[in-house]
């Protein structure tokens, strides 16, 4: 059997993600991406609380959280089962994430891709928090064989003073691995 060539992620840092990242690619078997049924959370349990899953629905063009870990949900108390992204969201900070989740799932013209960012991973400038941390984000298929669904794990800890860049942009490492 055909066995989807392994994809280089040895840029991410934190053991937990790079332990995900093995077992997204594992359950690709002989496709570019897994199908959403294949995750499984059990198999994963320390990571549960920062976990997060996504789903794209073409109409109306909405993200729908599907699954938010206890960690997730306190960062953002508007996140829960059912929401869609722009419910919750601030417009600069949907503004902001949306084109990531629509570059992951290649909805754009492009490659489906991994994204994989370090240092900040928040930024809630309303309420004066910014965090780094370390966050990876994958696409899924959907059972119709589409990259619908993004599935992620976003490890961070509060800065103990909110920083910004002089830009307003707070500096991220950002790297795009496209799905061939």
């Amino acid at each position: 059997m055909y066995r989807a060539d392994i994809i280089d992620l040895s840029h991410i840092q934190d053991p937990r993600l790079a332990r995900l990242a093995d077992y997204w690619q594992s359950k690709r078997g002989d496709r570019p991406i897994p199908y959403r049924a294949d995750i499984d959370p059990v198999d994963f349990p320390r990571l549960l609380p920062n976990v997060w899953l996504v789903q794209y629905e073409a109409a109306p063009d909405r993200f729908l959280y599907r699954l938010s870990g206890e960690e997730i949900r306190r960062v953002h108390p508007g996140i829960s089962f059912g929401r869609y992204i722009d419910e919750f969201l601030s417009p600069q900070a949907l503004a902001r994430i949306q084109p990531f989740y629509r570059e992951v799932l290649g909805l754009d013209g492009g490659a489906p891709t991994i994204l994989h960012m370090h240092g900040f991973v928040y930024r809630m400038s309303e309420y004066g928090l910014s965090a780094t941390g370390e966050r990876l984000v994958l696409p899924l298929l959907d059972g119709e064989g589409a990259p619908r669904f993004i599935f992620g794990a976003t490890l961070y800890r509060f800065d103990p003073v909110p920083r910004n860049a002089p830009d307003g942009d707070p500096p991220v490492t950002r790297t795009a691995v496209p799905i061939v």
